[in-house]
């Protein structure tokens, strides 16, 4: 999966959740190098090509992932 793609995906599920959030990066910088960051109040999402980490923590994917910000934001 294209890196644009997933980070969209991402945003879309923090939106829904109603969390606050900052994107590093885009389009333009994906073609460059395919890396992004996302910052939440109390997390730091890394994504690098189609691997994803939550405060330097691997997820296999984006549920995985919503779990583990769910675990730090709301606790």
């Amino acid at each position: 999966m294209k890196i644009d793609k997933l980070v969209k995906q991402i945003t879309k599920k923090l939106d829904a959740e109603g969390l606050n959030y900052e994107v590093t990066g885009d389009q333009h910088t994906f073609a460059i190098s395919p890396t992004c960051t996302i910052h939440t109040n109390q997390c730091t999402i890394e994504i690098v090509k189609d691997r994803i980490t939550v405060n330097e923590h691997p997820a296999e994917d984006i549920e995985e992932m919503m779990e583990m910000i769910f675990e730090v934001e709301y606790t």
